[in-house]
């Protein structure tokens, strides 16, 4: 009952903040959102071909991230492991900019979100494969390869001659601007087939939080689960970042927030993380551009600044029960 209750609440805001999402912004409606259904006024492009495509791709893209955030901890089985730590955010960022510096592509094309997606799962099979044990020196080999990488991306965007590049300012800081209904058309099903891989896996999960020795005796691989997490990690994370760049502290909060709320299985903390980072991200997105109107914050900026209090709180509160076993 608890638990049914908890996702009609979420659900119900959900909405709410859909809802607020189409209706406010610098630019006063004169009508009401549901009565520009159809018609081609200002108002009417001013919501579906602006409001609309942001809050839809924030509602996906921060779906994704939540889903994201809970298999990474539970394939690391690391409390801190998150796609921007591990280093599958700034590779897929390096891969999309690569293919844009070269002229191969431009923002917002389907080879643009594939080379992201493939740098994505390129960058996770390398740390996994360089770094010196499970855990925590897992964590700290994706630090050290996200930073490097990181580096790699802002050398390219300074060096590269074309302008369009250089003003793509999101990548870094994330940001839902660029976001319209033809874009998100082309995101939406790779973070679907991401979600999809990564509930395919949720209840072997379960069998893997038990140590590798324990679920190989159980049934479960633990290379092929690895690589089956990697995958549906890699388009997710590829995906968004070819999107908005990149988006901090929502892979890392969300599921931890979610344990708090419904337990550890896996497949209903992945179910309850997707609705749990769509109404994070939406809301992030609603506060960084209403704020500070006509300015508006980065993405990245204002859920690093929100993220990181709540994750100090929650790490506090749960710090024992969160300590990584080798």
């Amino acid at each position: 009952m608890k638990k049914t209750l908890i996702y009609l609440v979420g659900f119900t805001l959900l909405l709410l903040l859909f809802w607020l999402s189409l209706d406010i912004g610098i630019l006063q409606l004169q009508s009401s959102v549901f009565s520009l259904i159809g018609k081609h006024s200002v108002d009417a492009t001013t919501v579906w071909q602006v409001r609309f495509p942001r809050a839809l791709g924030a509602v996906i893209i921060g779906a994704g991230l939540g889903v994201a955030g809970a298999v990474a901890q539970g394939i690391f089985r690391n409390p801190l492991a998150e796609p921007t730590l591990i280093g599958l955010s700034s590779g897929a960022t390096l891969g999309t900019i690569a293919l844009i510096s070269s002229g191969a592509s431009v923002y917002g094309t389907r080879s643009n979100i594939g080379a992201a997606v493939l740098a994505a799962a390129l960058t996770a099979l390398l740390v996994q494969w360089i770094a010196p044990g499970k855990g925590f020196g897992f964590l700290l080999t994706g630090i050290a390869v996200s930073a490097i990488f990181t580096s790699f991306a802002g050398l390219l965007i300074s060096m590269s001659p074309k302008p369009s590049i250089q003003s793509i300012t999101f990548w870094n800081f994330g940001s839902l601007t660029l976001l319209n209904n033809a874009t998100v058309g082309m995101i939406a099903p790779y973070i679907e087939v991401g979600i999809i891989i990564c509930f395919l896996v949720s209840r072997r999960l379960d069998i893997y939080s038990l140590g590798e020795s324990s679920s190989h005796y159980l049934g479960v691989n633990p290379k092929r689960l690895r690589l089956y997490a990697i995958i549906g990690l890699a388009f997710l994370i590829g995906a968004s970042v070819s999107a908005v760049g990149t988006i901090a502290f929502i892979g890392l909060l969300v599921p931890h927030i979610v344990r708090l709320l419904i337990g550890p299985a896996h497949r209903k903390v992945l179910s309850m993380s997707a609705l749990v980072g769509a109404i994070v991200l939406l809301l992030a997105d609603l506060l960084a551009r209403t704020l500070f109107q006509p300015n508006e914050i980065p993405l990245g900026l204002l859920t690093s600044l929100l993220g990181a209090p709540a994750l100090i709180v929650l790490l506090r509160i749960k710090r024992a029960s969160w300590v990584s076993h080798d």
